[in-house]
């Protein structure tokens, strides 16, 4: 039987122990040195992204430092325009109280001047006494009345007399004041009589006739009819 021949046959030496020490040194100062390598790469990646953190930490600490201050400033500002608010509105209702009374006053002034203009300059133009005016009103069975007589134009003279009030509804009289005598009355510019009547009702044609009897003997009369009168 005949063998197929193979190819020729190669024969490796056997490394010896020291140099498979050699080796095995070699390898692990190359495995040291890579890992040293690696480390120091890795050390000042570190250390440079340490560098970067703390940059952006500083940055960030100095807006947010910024920001506070801003902040602080915003609230002192929005204090203060509180402040300012309270303070118009504080303004605005002192003048507003103010032009309220401001306008009661002009209203008190104007009733006055027109009183004491139809006192200097009244509209009829006679001169001497005059029944000004009847202010009255009709309440709990009691007629009330104020009476406001005058002296127009000249001043000169005291008024003296007397005066009496009658009430009257549907041409019948159904009170007078006073009772008794008459009031006397003494003045020179103007003079407010007050006084009252007990009535139960007033009848829609129920009016008012007031008298002056002067010193002197002479009448001035003038009648008010119900319209003239504040009825409750």
């Amino acid at each position: 039987m005949i063998r197929n021949q193979s190819g020729p046959l190669t024969v490796r030496p056997k490394l010896s122990s020291s140099a498979i020490m050699v080796m095995a040194v070699v390898s692990l100062l190359a495995l040291v040195v890579t890992a040293y390598f690696s480390y120091s790469q890795g050390i000042e990646k570190g250390y440079d992204d340490f560098k970067s953190d703390k940059l952006l930490l500083d940055q960030l600490s100095g807006s947010s430092g910024e920001l506070q201050t801003k902040l602080s400033a915003t609230q002192e500002s929005l204090i203060f325009a509180q402040r300012q608010k309270q303070i118009q509105e504080e303004a605005y209702k002192q003048l507003s109280k103010a032009y309220s009374n401001s306008e009661a006053k002009n209203s008190v002034l104007s009733s006055r001047l027109d009183f004491y203009r139809s006192i200097i300059s009244p509209e009829d133009g006679k001169t001497g006494p005059a029944i000004q005016a009847l202010d009255s009103s009709h309440v709990d069975s009691v007629f009330t009345f104020d009476i406001t007589l005058v002296q127009a134009i000249k001043h000169k003279n005291q008024i003296r007399g007397s005066l009496r009030v009658s009430l009257y509804q549907a041409e019948k009289l159904t009170g007078q004041w006073p009772l008794a005598s008459a009031r006397s009355i003494n003045y020179q510019y103007f003079q407010q009589v007050s006084g009252s009547i007990e009535t139960k009702s007033l009848s829609d044609d129920a009016k008012v006739k007031v008298e002056l009897v002067l010193q002197s003997g002479e009448k001035v009369e003038r009648w008010f009819p119900l319209s003239s009168a504040s009825v409750e």
